[in-house]
């Protein structure tokens, strides 16, 4: 199963000073072998907009590739594709915005004015237009869908389905399509509902309705046993999992966990005051809860069922959230202070980190590769210097073509501009390289049963001599020696 970019999830260790000024446009490392499952990374971007960054634990301090072209000021993160690296999110200006951590590029998605932006996978983004239609946002085109009655929000799911709630009051219905298709496979009454939660990798869509909560199987298109609260729901907020959903009613003095496989409030949180909103800690270990009156949360073992206590954050976004490591990450002035879990004492402080929004993921697009795992490019057919070609024979009689034939393979330094699954994007990046009379070419490899297609100059015989064909390729670059 895809992993999801957690929303909440991050891991810091100690910085003294600012990492603000160390981003760097590059990225160099040699192709060592090493885990080769998702690593824990940080992806970093100036919340008036900027340069995007990326971080990787446990070295947040320095920079671990930095895009050279600016992105628009993130508002809200949508979701990532752990795949080609792709992250789905609203801008402050309420646009919908593509970066493709591969190449370092941004698009704007759209133009027009959408509402509802949502994702389910990082590269696809859903979006209603005024009149109602529902737009599909990908790096390829766009696509429309005009359903019966207009569209009041969308609903994309993990398995590729789509879910669009039309029409008004009594009569609002829930439709289920798979685009690019657009015939539908289903229609269901949707009752009024307060507010609605789905599940970022799960099947389940919560509604709060007046009874209290209840709970869509979106497979298979039929409804959960109800669960009943005495009073209205003001918050839910679900794991990615959809496993549990934590509930805070309108008295805002107690949470209520509802275990979504027995379909009732398993745990009950009694608060020291009243809350405004939650957040979830994906691994399940943490819940924080914001204060109404003022700009702190408190921290909540769900494991223990206890209130561990309190640490002072403005509420944003991004921040706080609970990190890898069970640390709590807030905002603190304009820096991130990074705070024990079960502790709630202060492990380290990222100078000026709350100038930036956080989004943690979890990714192996930016590990060393082992050299195993790559295969140098094959040519069908090579042209042949002919002249060359009769001089060396007639130097030494014995000499044969394949005798002459360096079949050595490259050695040097390698620049490595992207990486893609899709064969057109990698090839459409190379045609608009060109460095000093070379152009970039796609080179082709094997991993876990797919195939890579990698952009790339090169081999040059010194380091400085591809960090000097990478800086003027005006593209985002990593230097690897040995074999592209």
């Amino acid at each position: 199963m895809r992993v999801s970019l957690l929303p909440f999830a991050l891991v810091l260790v100690a910085c003294g000073r600012s990492d603000r000024d160390s981003a760097s446009s590059t990225q160099s490392a040699a192709p060592s072998v090493g885990y080769a499952g998702p690593q824990a990374l940080v992806l970093r971007i100036p919340r008036t907009g900027g340069p995007p960054r990326v971080h990787a634990y446990p070295k947040v301090d320095s920079v671990l590739w930095s895009s050279i072209g600016t992105t628009p000021a993130p508002a809200r993160l949508l979701a990532f594709d752990d795949e080609d690296g792709s992250v789905a999110y609203e801008d402050a200006k309420g646009r919908p915005i593509l970066l493709d951590l591969r190449s370092g590029s941004s698009t704007v998605a759209s133009t027009k004015k959408l509402t509802g932006l949502a994702s389910a996978n990082g590269k696809t983004i859903f979006g209603i237009a005024p009149n109602g239609d529902v737009a599909r946002l990908t790096p390829t085109g766009e696509w429309i869908y005009k359903p019966p009655k207009p569209a009041k929000a969308v609903y994309p799911q993990q398995d590729g389905a789509l879910l669009v709630a039309v029409g008004t009051g009594a009569n609002t219905r829930l439709l289920k399509l798979f685009p690019p298709d657009k015939r539908l496979l289903d229609s269901i009454p949707l009752p009024v509902a307060l507010r609605t939660v789905r599940t970022q990798m799960g099947d389940r869509l919560y509604l709060a309705v007046d009874s209290g909560l209840i709970v869509l199987r979106t497979r298979t298109m039929d409804w959960s046993p109800p669960v009943h609260f005495d009073e209205p729901i003001a918050v839910m907020a679900s794991t990615p999992s959809g496993d549990r959903v934590f509930v805070l009613t309108e008295s805002r003095n107690q949470i209520s966990v509802v275990d979504r496989y027995r379909d009732r409030v398993a745990t009950v949180f009694e608060l020291p005051g009243r809350a405004e909103d939650l957040r979830v800690d994906p691994f399940g270990r943490y819940l924080l809860a914001r204060f109404a009156e003022r700009d702190s949360v408190w921290v909540l073992a769900i494991g223990t069922q206890r209130v561990i206590g309190a640490l002072q954050s403005t509420w944003r976004a991004d921040l706080p959230f609970v990190g890898f490591d069970g640390a709590i990450a807030v905002v603190s002035g304009t820096d991130v202070g990074l705070y024990d879990g079960e502790t709630l004492k202060l492990r380290t402080r990222v100078r000026d980190g709350a100038r930036d929004t956080w989004h943690p993921l979890l990714w192996d697009g930016f590990r060393p590769r082992a050299a195993s795992l790559d295969e140098p490019v094959r040519f069908d057919s090579v042209p042949v210097d002919t002249t060359r070609m009769e001089t060396t024979v007639a130097a030494d009689p014995a000499a044969t073509p394949s005798d002459t034939t360096d079949t050595t393979a490259p050695s040097g330094f390698v620049v490595s501009f992207a990486a893609f699954l899709n064969e057109a994007r990698a090839k459409e990046l190379a045609s608009r390289i060109h460095v000093g009379g070379e152009n970039a070419r796609v080179v082709t490899s094997a991993r876990d049963g797919a195939t890579i297609y990698r952009v790339v100059l090169g081999p040059y015989l010194t380091k400085d001599e591809a960090e000097r064909a990478g800086k003027e390729s005006g593209q985002s670059y990593w230097i690897f020696e040995g074999n592209p």
